[in-house]
């Protein structure tokens, strides 16, 4: 949806226990809140608890992504701009679920790859429900991710690694795998970092999955000082290497090794 118009037929807004005559000044935030989604129809329960979401949502209302009724009192230079403006997020949404497909895309060659060379696999667990042209990831996936013995922060942040291959049957990691399409590669970098040096008697291999464009970012992010005194590590495959390979992987490979002859390192 590129724009969200409002009508009378919202609910009316849900007070929240905020009196919003109350005087003196200064009111709370969830009282300013409630009275500005009043104004335009939402009710409180319909939108994030997130303040910070919040004035996103103000901020789209004052620039005109999202509209709330009152364009007829608008200019005709100022109808212009918000067409163009809508135009231009039109751009932006398309972009955007097309980023999203093409990282659903990379997870599932990477979730197929590692099941037909009999391991079993696991995506993040913010993605468990994602599908690739048909194919649910639940399908081939883990139900739950494996206790593997670390404090609960560290398990949390290792279990939103985008992919990871475990040893049939066992808790043990034998790869594991970060697509990075738009978001920070150092993040990514992080996280595979994080897996690295809870098990450092017994190492993963690492692998982070990049659009081709994004190599020679990625090249500077693996050479940074902070990163390579760790001495891990972590291959790279590009998106292109990695669609192109994946079914014959699937047939000839047989362990997580096959997977480095399409990948680089950063010497």
């Amino acid at each position: 949806m590129d724009a969200l118009i409002l009508n009378d037929s919202v609910p009316p807004i849900l007070r929240a226990n905020c009196d919003l005559s109350a005087s003196p000044k200064p009111r709370c935030l969830i009282c300013e809140e409630t009275e500005v989604l009043s104004k335009y129809g939402f009710t409180r329960i319909t939108l994030s608890k997130d303040l910070g979401a919040f004035s996103g949502f103000l901020f789209d209302i004052g620039v005109k992504k999202i509209l709330v009724g009152d364009e007829v009192a608008l200019s005709e230079k100022e109808q212009l701009k918000i067409e163009r403006l809508l135009k231009k997020r039109h751009k932006e949404v398309i972009g955007e679920q097309e980023e999203k497909d093409l990282h659903t895309e990379m997870q599932y060659h990477l979730l197929k790859i590692g099941d037909s060379l009999g391991y079993d696999v696991i995506s993040a667990s913010n993605d468990r429900s994602r599908c690739h042209d048909g194919n649910n990831f639940s399908f081939i996936s883990l139900p739950r991710f494996p206790d593997i013995g670390i404090d609960k922060e560290t398990n949390a942040t290792i279990a939103l690694i985008d992919v990871i291959w475990f040893e049939k049957g066992t808790n043990k990691i034998v790869g594991a795998f970060e697509v990075e399409k738009s978001t920070s590669i150092y993040s990514g970098i992080l996280r595979l970092t994080d897996l690295h040096f809870s098990f450092p008697e017994d190492p993963s291999s690492l692998f982070l999955i990049i659009p081709d464009k994004r190599e020679k970012e990625l090249i500077m992010q693996l050479s940074r000082p902070a990163i390579r005194s760790n001495n891990i590590k972590i291959h790279y495959i590009l998106f292109s290497a990695l669609r192109k390979h994946c079914d014959a992987i699937c047939t000839f490979g047989d362990s997580s090794e096959t997977l480095k002859k399409i990948a680089n390192t950063v010497s």
